[in-house]
């Protein structure tokens, strides 16, 4: 296709199809000797740690009762329905 066909006036965005030109960023300050940089402070535990740790807990106690209350091997059976 050589030739676009012409796109009514109701039809185009009301976006601008080219992004416009951004001013220059300002310059970055100077870095600083690792010396003088504080250390992070330490919160405790993060939430992600605290639900891993739940499941792990969770999931040792499901396998220790699974270990000391085994299921038995035959059930018992069930009574029988009457009929009326």
């Amino acid at each position: 296709m050589t030739h676009t066909p012409p796109v009514p006036p109701a039809n185009t965005s009301p976006y601008p199809i080219q992004e416009p030109p951004h001013p220059p960023s300002p310059p970055a300050p100077p870095q600083q000797k690792a010396e003088e940089w504080a250390q992070p402070e330490r919160r405790g535990w993060s939430l992600g740690r605290i639900v891993g740790a739940a499941a792990g807990v969770g999931a040792i106690a499901i396998g220790v009762a699974a270990v000391l209350f085994p299921r038995e091997d035959k059930p018992e059976p069930r009574k029988k329905k009457r009929k009326n």
